[in-house]
């Protein structure tokens, strides 16, 4: 029987996970563009500008969640796929875990509020039942 044998401890590679930054505001804007040709400049400015709220909210430790610049182009893409959903089907659509607790729902629909985004405060199950 062979037996593994372990590499010495200084040649152990890291497996500590780097973040990568978010892009700049115009930088960021103009991928946004490039999903959702069709979403107002206006709301996409909105978002963004909601998105750099939270995501500052978890470098500071408020949430967990580091809410990147993929959350934020799969929302743009819903409402360029799918502009009859509005704005709250698209958000819930990718926010949708953040309603099992209510502090930080609350907190996070305040945010897009601040911000001007016209974000519904109602759970996604009763957006479906319209």
């Amino acid at each position: 029987s062979s037996t593994m044998q372990l590499p010495p401890r200084e040649a152990v590679v890291s497996t500590q996970s780097t973040g990568i930054d978010n892009p700049e505001f115009e930088s960021e804007m103009a991928l946004l563009r490039r999903y959702g040709p069709n979403v107002s400049e206006q709301l996409l400015g909105q978002l963004v500008r909601a998105f750099g709220e939270l995501r500052a909210m978890s470098d500071s430790g408020t949430f967990l969640y580091p809410y990147s610049t993929r959350e934020l182009v799969n929302i743009v893409k819903h409402l360029q796929a799918y502009p009859e959903d509005g704005v709250t089907a698209a958000l819930c659509n990718v926010l949708d875990f953040e309603q099992q607790d209510g502090d930080i729902w609350d907190t996070i629909v305040s945010i897009f509020h601040k911000n001007g985004v016209p974000f519904g405060a109602k759970p996604v199950t009763d957006i479906a039942q319209r």
